[in-house]
């Protein structure tokens, strides 16, 4: 077993207060698309070149070019963006509330299911062929999964969640075979939904690995996030919107044909981590041991605690360590600062314990 922790990011990074700003500009014909453009590779590669200078493993390109501003998170960057390349969906969203419990206020551009959801390219390989001109180490690149769109999305085709989920699992997996066969590292689905519903988890679970069907070359990555919502972009800060225990996720985790899962556990405040000894066997876990919904900034000693505590309970099987969720709504100093935490406090735990790291990609 290794000595070292490998550690990774989740996806996203943050996102720079100009970017609605020339969002605007654009709009209001002062600057072209192509310069919007232009600036978006410009975070990119500082969000590549923050990563590398922290330590980080495996990269992202922090997801910055799916952006136009930072507001409502994941329906942003990661369902509103793929929608509009997607035949089938409509040109327009609609608002869409109600969507949790814990922010029952929480409003957000929902795509609109028109018609049937064709397979096109998405644009990821494109992401893919920025990171390899951009950095040597090895990638990862997310896309929003299934049960995330039929849940989000409005349905005015299909008739149920599940039809509309099934139709985006198609989708996701013919862009998933194109990023597996131009090379890419690691290969992620979020759902940040499905440890929330778990009436819907036995056909989720079935769209998860109807996604990942053909990937053969890539490491097969599935980040059950429970929630990144930003009702005020100028705070810089998200809320967890769908609270979960740990037991709700066991049947994802058994079912869901993937070599990684990463999980949040230090914002969590949880006290019983017993659950954690039925995590099957067989599969890498994603220990979020960065809290993305505070700007304290962690020590290497609190990170190495979180994932000591996790590690105990996970004992033999495989651990990376990465935040709990996206850093998108922080300021770029706070996830910078956090990123740089987390490996040195990964690398307290490989000193400590030569605790297992995740395979080499």
């Amino acid at each position: 077993m290794a000595d070292v922790l490998e550690t990774t990011v989740v996806g996203s990074y943050s996102v720079p207060d100009w970017y609605p700003a020339l969002r605007q500009a654009v709009s209001d014909g002062l600057l072209s698309a192509d310069a919007f453009a232009d600036a978006k590779a410009c975070a990119a590669r500082s969000a590549v070149k923050d990563q590398e200078t922290a330590g980080i493993d495996v990269v992202s390109d922090g997801e910055l070019f799916r952006r136009d501003d930072n507001r409502f998170g994941p329906p942003n960057a990661m369902i509103g963006h793929f929608a509009a390349k997607i035949p089938g969906f409509a040109a327009e969203p609609r608002e869409k509330s109600g969507i949790t419990p814990v922010a029952p206020e929480a409003s957000v551009p929902a795509p609109v299911v028109a018609g049937p959801l064709g397979a096109v390219p998405l644009g990821t390989t494109d992401e893919l062929a920025f990171l390899r001109a951009t950095t040597s180490r090895p990638v990862r690149i997310a896309l929003a999964g299934p049960h995330m769109f039929g849940t989000i999305a409005w349905d005015d085709h299909y008739g149920s969640r599940e039809a509309v989920a099934e139709a985006m699992a198609d989708v996701i997996n013919a862009e998933f075979r194109r990023l597996d066969a131009a090379g890419c590292d690691v290969i992620q689905l979020d759902e940040p939904i499905v440890w929330f519903l778990v009436d819907d988890q036995p056909w989720a679970i079935e769209c998860i690995n109807r996604c990942f069907a053909g990937v053969t070359r890539a490491r097969r990555a599935l980040h059950l996030c429970q929630g990144n919502y930003n009702p005020d972009p100028e705070a810089h800060l998200g809320i967890r919107i769908f609270p979960s225990p740990f037991e709700a996720i066991l049947p994802v985790l058994a079912g869901a044909d993937v070599d990684e899962i990463l999980l949040a556990f230090s914002g969590l405040g949880v006290e019983d981590l017993g659950p954690l000894t039925e995590f099957p066997e067989g599969k890498a876990y994603g220990v979020g041991a960065i809290d993305v919904q505070t700007h304290e900034i962690e020590s290497a000693d609190d990170v190495a605690a979180t994932l000591e505590r996790v590690g105990s309970l996970l004992d033999g099987r495989d651990l990376i360590a990465v935040p709990d969720c996206g850093l998108n709504h922080l300021p770029r100093d706070v996830a910078y600062a956090k990123l740089r935490a987390l490996v040195a406090g990964a690398a307290l735990v490989g000193g400590r314990t030569g605790a297992a790291a995740g395979a080499a990609v």
